[in-house]
This record gives C-alpha cells, sequence and structure tokens, in this order.
C-alpha cells in the first residue's frame, strides 16, 4: 500500500444533496464531524425542494451543531443530481470537491487524505471509494463501461476481504468510472470539463462525467482504502419500482451509450 503525504493544507468542500430525509443526513453528518481526521473541510448541503417543515428546522439546528455547516438552496424544480451539483460547487471554496450522497456513512476516518493523496498527482482526476451496502456486503469497488446495458458496478456483492479478478477489489487501480455517491475530484478538473452533464439528471452522469475527464487526459482512480457505508435506495427508491423512472433511466442509458459509440 502507497500512503500518499498531502501537500500543505488543502480545503476540502463535500457537496451532499437532501430532499428531506434528515435521519439519513444526521447519520452521514455525525460520522464526517465524528470520525474524519482531515480538519481542512467545509461541508455543503444542497436543499433540493423538501417538504417536510420539519428539514428545515432541522437545518438550523444542525448549522448550529456542526461548525462551519452551510445549506444553500436549489432554486431548480425536481431531482438533477448534476444540475444540483453544479450548483453547490458555486457556494464552494475548496481546492478538491467531495460529491457525497446524503446516505453514506464514514468508516474511514482517514477517507479524505486517502482520496486527496492521489488528486495530487497530475495524472489523477477522480478518485472513488470502496463502498457497502448495510450488511457489509460491496456496494461499490469501480465501475465498468460497455458490459451489461451500458455499465456494470465491478466487485459487487462481495465481502470486504474478497479479493475478485487480479484482486481488483482490495488493490487501488483505475477503472473507467467510480460512482457520484462518493466521488473526489480536483477542482480545476471538474471546472475544465464543465463539471457535470445536466442531460444526465439521475443516472449514468457519473459515468459520463469519468469519461469526459478521461477524455481531458486524466485518469479515474478506485481506492479500496476509503471506506464508507452506502444505504442505497433509501432517498430515492429503486427505478425498476417505478415505471416514471424506469423510462427515465433508459432514456438516459440511450443518451449514454449515443455519447460514447466507442464503448459499444
Amino acid at each position: 500500500r502507497v500512503k500518499w503525504d498531502i501537500v500543505g493544507e488543502p480545503k476540502v468542500s463535500i457537496l451532499i444533496p437532501n430532499k428531506d430525509h434528515t435521519e439519513d443526513l444526521e447519520k452521514c453528518l455525525q460520522s464526517i464531524w465524528k470520525k474524519t481526521t482531515w480538519d481542512r473541510f467545509e461541508v455543503i448541503v444542497i436543499e433540493n425542494n423538501s417538504t417536510d417543515p420539519a428539514t428545515f428546522a432541522y437545518y438550523e439546528k444542525a448549522r448550529q451543531r456542526y461548525d462551519g455547516l452551510k445549506v444553500v438552496t436549489y432554486p431548480g424544480k425536481g431531482f438533477n443530481f448534476s444540475a444540483i451539483n453544479n450548483f453547490g460547487r458555486k457556494a464552494s471554496e475548496g481546492d478538491y470537491l467531495l460529491l457525497l450522497n446524503n446516505d453514506t456513512e464514514v468508516i474511514s476516518p482517514d477517507f479524505i487524505e486517502e482520496m486527496m493523496g492521489y488528486l495530487q498527482r497530475p495524472d489523477a482526476g477522480v478518485v472513488g471509494a470502496k463502498l457497502y451496502f448495510a450488511d457489509h456486503l460491496v456496494q461499490h469497488a469501480g465501475i465498468l463501461v460497455g458490459v451489461r446495458g451500458a455499465l456494470a458496478h465491478a466487485n459487487q456483492d462481495f465481502s470486504a476481504k474478497r479479493e475478485g479478478y487480479l484482486a481488483r477489489a482490495v488493490r487501488p487501480g483505475n477503472f473507467s468510472a467510480v460512482t457520484g455517491a462518493c466521488q473526489m475530484v480536483r477542482r480545476d478538473v471538474f471546472e475544465r470539463v464543465g463539471g457535470y452533464n445536466e442531460e444526465f439528471a439521475v443516472g449514468f452522469n457519473d459515468a459520463d462525467f469519468c469519461l469526459r475527464v478521461w477524455e481531458a487526459g486524466y485518469r479515474t482512480i478506485y481506492t479500496p482504502y476509503a471506506e464508507l457505508y452506502h444505504y442505497e435506495f433509501t432517498s430515492r427508491g429503486r427505478e425498476e419500482a417505478n415505471e416514471e423512472k424506469l423510462r427515465r433511466w433508459k432514456r438516459e442509458q440511450a443518451l449514454f451509450m449515443q455519447r460514447w459509440p466507442e464503448f459499444f
């Protein structure tokens, strides 16, 4: 294992989109402030059309409890992950941006240092983490493009120690993409490629972003030493369970395949 020294004291801006689901958000925020060993960070919660009045009362209390927490209100309607994060980035000050879902929980106290260490390399553009479902089986350990109808999560549902093909589940390495549920990027790289493509409202935006970063000459890196839980589907539900969401997912899948025909 290589541990990269962090040069200087760069600031990390953690962007967390949120609509209601304050219990999930509280678990996420608490884990950041309780466990994180890197102290040069800010957290920006991007409020997205919450309807429960208790959510806004929670924001007020959270700002008092978590020093440096910001809440900004996304002006658009509906859920567009790309637009929400592009908007949140404008309120941030960090040299590094960490996109983080509200249904995540930190496991590794040094997850920021681990991800940021790779991003100091001039050839690195995006870094992703190892994420687990609630039962500690792997949810994310890198994404492959061009298979299973566009994308596939490699090594999903593995135990934490299972190595997988060429031990890629337990060693740092390059992948086509990493999930936007926990994705760190250098600010200059994010701005160079124009941020996330807002045509991809919910699906495929993270992979499209990683491929555009790759097209610009940077690598996407997965590290298994930055570990978090990702309680997937708790906020928005599964696409397959909702006909309208499934249609949108298919539309975005077709758009992704049109945008990157060389993989198909």
